[in-house]
């Protein structure tokens, strides 16, 4: 008769190596995701590994390409890159836990490099609205917008229009002209509402409206008209901000020192023990 302590110690190391495995799983899941100098926070994730498993760090639209740019003579920078309307913005940075009037809010820095890039080519190919992410992700309402206007190039303005302009160029990439309008609004107001000084937009042209940070920009300077081209990439570079608020469920997960993660339906978190702790659904 075969000896069963070998097959017990067998099994009891098997079921003892499974459980080990799950503790090591569930915990290594969703470890602090970095890209360049920026620590991105639940409910951000890296895009590579997001819908992998049953559980992803973060939720739908907050995903984060750690993009390789490369320069010239110097090594592969990672580029943080946020999707927004199948338009790529480049994280500048993230600031958590900022007090506003709205209560406490965390803020993503965005910048369009494509629209940069345009501007300074005297492109205007990258000029369009900006659409809010269905994510989550808010405007500020302490936020500012500057108001374009793309027109054909034939378009012939009349000159109570131009005088409430404080900028415009040809563009060279395509029969179109583009104005700056000298007045700036909030980012809580609908565009197609949106009027230019109590004028209506200029039939044939199209309005742009672009977020910018109410920091980084001197207004006085656009409302007198007095912006050249380079300032006005300038600001552009600075970015804008989006804002969300942190989940509490997440928080209550931090509190005991677990990780956040989502199951497709809700939040849970990631014990030391190995289980996952369920949360309301979102």
């Amino acid at each position: 008769m075969l000896n069963p302590i070998p097959t017990v110690i067998f099994f009891t190391l098997h079921i003892l190596l499974i459980q080990s495995q799950t503790h090591t799983s569930n915990h290594s899941r969703c470890p602090p995701f970095r890209c360049d100098h920026i620590d991105f926070p639940f409910p951000f994730s890296d895009q590579r590994t997001f819908g992998s498993g049953t559980i992803d760090c973060g939720f739908p639209g907050y995903q984060i390409l750690c993009d390789e740019e490369e320069e010239e003579e110097k090594e592969s920078t990672p580029v943080p890159i946020l999707m927004i309307s199948t338009q790529p913005y480049q994280v500048k940075n993230i600031f958590l836990n900022q007090s506003y009037d709205e209560g406490v809010v965390n803020l993503i820095t965005l910048v369009n490099t494509d629209l940069i890039r345009d501007i300074n080519t005297a492109s205007c190919h990258s000029f369009r609205n900006f659409t809010s992410p269905s994510s989550g992700l808010l405007l500020p309402d302490w936020n500012i917008n500057l108001t374009f206007f793309k027109c054909p190039s034939q378009f012939a303005p009349p000159q109570d229009f131009l005088d409430q302009t404080a900028l415009n160029y040809t563009c060279n990439d395509e029969q179109s002209r583009l104005y700056l309008g000298r007045y700036v609004n909030s980012s809580q107001m609908n565009p197609t509402e949106r009027s230019f000084n109590n004028s209506i937009t200029p039939r044939d042209c199209n309005l742009v409206m672009l977020p910018v940070s109410s920091a980084d920009i001197n207004v006085s300077s656009v409302n007198n008209g007095d912006i050249e081209r380079s300032q006005l990439s300038k600001v552009l570079a600075a970015g804008f901000p989006l804002q969300w608020k942190s989940d509490v469920d997440c928080e209550n997960c931090i509190k005991k020192k677990e990780r956040c993660g989502f199951d497709r339906t809700k939040i849970v978190c990631l014990c030391d023990d190995g289980c996952n702790n369920t949360n309301s659904s979102k």
